[in-house]
């Protein structure tokens, strides 16, 4: 199954912004002649002051200086553009799979690989849903809809994962088209130095992706594959949301492995698996609050079903006393409290409204496992600042 509406943002997306290169170039191309004519100027005052210097070498320095920031900026987005498939081909080359740069534009088909891997349990749920056999099969039904809900939404939430890094790519790479030129000038280089910082560590994220994405959908297409149409049993079924889950993390925790490698410490250990069981706890916990509301609908269903029916009482019910009286019909003492108060309530329900606001609790904690457990995953790394400042 293709879930090509993701691979159609991406392409609109990704069309705007290359559009973006040739409606800017004439802007960038005249700041860079500014700052051209600045520097050269300050910098051949400096040299005319200084009687020692060797005028010739500079001056050569400078030109080779500025003619290589020329040569970046007039062809930014075709280097940027090599720098992603550069690192995406290696990314997928590492991971054996035959895709290619060009498959990773499309998440879409990554979405439609969790699928096909998940179709086979619905297959199977479809048959255990008949009125004979629900109740026989009822957990069996329940672990096969928890682990088809996992599958899909690991490979969802992949997809996602690499459509907003290729987006996140392709938008700094843009944003800091405009800053490039600022290189050119030794008192603003340092606005220059993190945009080719973030190019290449946006670069490495691509790589780190594009490995967990070639080698997800290798495993699953395989494990399609060997099904052949046949249903997969509770165990396969269970090994399959183990992988899943696994998928899930390395597709929520594997980018901040680029940020990591270009600090210069490890970023993924134990914290990333709770993490990951976190999300997958609160998912499952909002899944059952839902199939918590529907049988306490069907048991209040059941309930005024048979308060319609009017079941009508045994002759031994007529015939018992009432409570807090006498077997002969006097009235005896009923129960005291120990203040002298009237008889003790056995009423122990909480109201309405407090149940209301508990469950409301409950959804509110369980919905900040899941945020706290994807944004753990999201927390930006230092990008390296290559220093490009001319020294001439």
């Amino acid at each position: 199954m293709d879930l090509n509406i993701v691979d159609q943002f991406l392409a609109v997306f990704s069309q705007y912004l290359d559009t973006g290169f040739g409606l800017l170039k004439g802007d960038v191309g005249h700041l860079a002649s500014i700052l051209i004519a600045i520097d050269v100027t300050l910098a051949a005052l400096f040299w005319l002051l200084d009687e020692e210097a060797h005028i010739l070498s500079r001056l050569i320095r400078k030109i080779l200086f500025v003619g290589a920031f020329a040569y970046i900026i007039n062809n930014f987005k075709h280097l940027a553009d090599l720098i992603f498939r550069s690192f995406s081909t290696l990314g997928l080359d590492a991971s054996a799979n035959t895709l290619s740069a060009s498959d990773l534009l499309k998440p879409g088909r990554l979405a439609g690989i969790g699928f096909d891997a998940a179709q086979p349990l619905m297959t199977q749920l479809a048959d255990l849903m008949g009125l004979d056999t629900f109740f026989s099969n009822f957990l069996t039904i329940a672990v096969l809809l928890i682990v088809w809900l996992l599958v899909i939404l690991s490979f969802f939430v992949l997809a996602i994962q690499l459509f907003i890094t290729i987006l996140e790519f392709k938008l700094t790479t843009l944003a800091g088209f405009t800053l490039v030129p600022f290189a050119l000038w030794n008192k603003t280089a340092f606005l220059a130095e993190r945009v080719l910082g973030n190019v290449v560590t946006s670069g490495i994220k691509v790589m780190v992706l594009a490995v967990i994405v070639g080698i997800g959908s290798s495993f699953f297409g395989q494990y399609v594959t060997g099904l052949n149409g046949a249903t997969p049993s509770l165990v396969e079924a269970l090994t399959l949301a183990l992988a899943s889950l696994t998928l899930l993390g390395l597709g929520i925790f594997g980018p901040t492995v680029a940020s990591g490698l270009v600090s210069g410490a490890p970023q993924l250990g134990a914290g990333a698996a709770v993490g990951t069981a976190a999300a997958a706890v609160g998912a499952g916990l909002l899944a059952g609050g839902a199939a918590r509301a529907v049988l306490g609908g069907g048991a209040s269903a059941l309930g005024a079903i048979k308060a319609a029916a009017g079941v009508p009482k045994g002759p031994g019910n007529s015939s018992s006393p009432p409570a807090g009286g006498s077997p002969s019909g006097a009235p005896g003492p009923g129960p005291q409290r120990p203040g002298g108060g009237g008889p003790p309530t056995t009423d122990t329900v909480p109201p309405a409204w407090a149940r209301r606001q508990h469950a409301q609790h409950q959804r509110q904690t369980q919905i900040h496992m899941v945020q706290s457990a994807l944004s753990s995953g999201d927390q930006g790394g230092s990008g390296p600042a290559p220093d490009i400042a001319d020294k001439s």
